[in-house]
């Protein structure tokens, strides 16, 4: 009888097959069964820890795993938290939103009426609270129950939301930070009004002498040329950008009101004249 190395058989048991190893879980799926299994937020969680790179996550990419989680409905708690987020984008209360974002509540959740966080931080001209949310995910882009998206809230023209016309001259800094976060220029409220309205409004309100302070009339002047800059850019008219810059330039050389206040006709001119450009291109 030939010697091996191997263990006898048992009596009587005809020798079987090696048993095979037990393949390695995927990476993640302990995580996925877990999900599956009720944990709403175990698919979520999965998704940024296979595709988080190193430093700050894309907005777009923490817009779309905030809709893959909303398709499996919030709970009782997570519900609560959403509408906090958009009370408290509501309220102007920059450390509540903070909060709340930090603990991962989505800021495209709507109400019954469509409306988000953003479109009510908008409304209100918080501009902090707007740079907030666009850079958890916020989609400037996203339309409520009227079709209005946050930029046209942040232009501020009649509204439900939004009614106090005396509150409009707050929003341009907000139309420039939603233009930058990726507002698309070319989603008009259902007048056709532009940033180059708000613009115009604005500038009459500063033509009429109402701002008392020397200061606050360059600092607003400034952000108009800053929202136009932003708007004209997006647009592809890098000429009438160029023109901006000089009239930002000679505006940082003023030092009296009448200075100021020079610039600030000019300004209005430009925005009339490229108004004028807008009516006669839609002809």
């Amino acid at each position: 009888m030939e010697g091996g190395g191997g263990a006898a058989a048992a009596p009587g048991a005809a020798p079987g097959p090696e048993p095979e190893p037990e393949p390695e879980p995927e990476p993640g799926a302990e995580l996925a069964l877990g999900a599956a299994a009720g944990a709403p937020l175990g698919y979520l969680h999965v998704l940024w820890q296979r595709e988080e790179p190193a430093g700050k996550i894309p907005a777009r990419r923490l817009r779309r795993a905030a809709r893959l989680h909303r398709r499996l409905g919030p709970t009782g708690k997570e519900s609560h938290a959403l509408k906090r987020l958009r009370e408290a984008a509501n309220s102007n209360d920059l450390d509540i939103v903070q909060q709340l974002l930090e603990d991962g509540t989505d800021p495209c959740a709507a109400d019954d009426k469509g409306r988000t966080a953003l479109h009510f931080a908008s409304c209100n001209g918080n501009d902090h609270i707007v740079q907030l949310l666009l850079d958890h995910g916020a989609d400037p882009n996203q339309r409520d129950g009227l079709g209005n998206t946050p930029l046209h809230l942040g232009e501020c023209h009649t509204d439900e939301l939004c009614v106090q016309r005396a509150a409009c001259t707050n929003h341009v800094p907000v139309i420039t930070t939603l233009l930058r976060g990726g507002a698309r220029v070319d989603a008009l409220d259902r007048a056709g009004r532009t940033p180059l309205h708000l613009a115009k409004s604005k500038l009459n309100i500063l033509q009429e002498g109402l701002s008392h302070s020397l200061e606050a009339v360059r600092l607003e002047v400034k952000q108009i040329i800053q929202m136009l800059r932003e708007y004209l850019e997006r647009l592809g008219r890098h000429e009438q950008k160029e023109q901006l810059d000089d009239l930002c330039s000679r505006l940082q050389m003023t030092s009296t009101k009448e200075q100021v206040d020079e610039v600030t006709d000019l300004l209005a001119s430009f925005t009339s004249l490229s108004l004028q450009m807008q009516k006669m291109e839609k002809r």
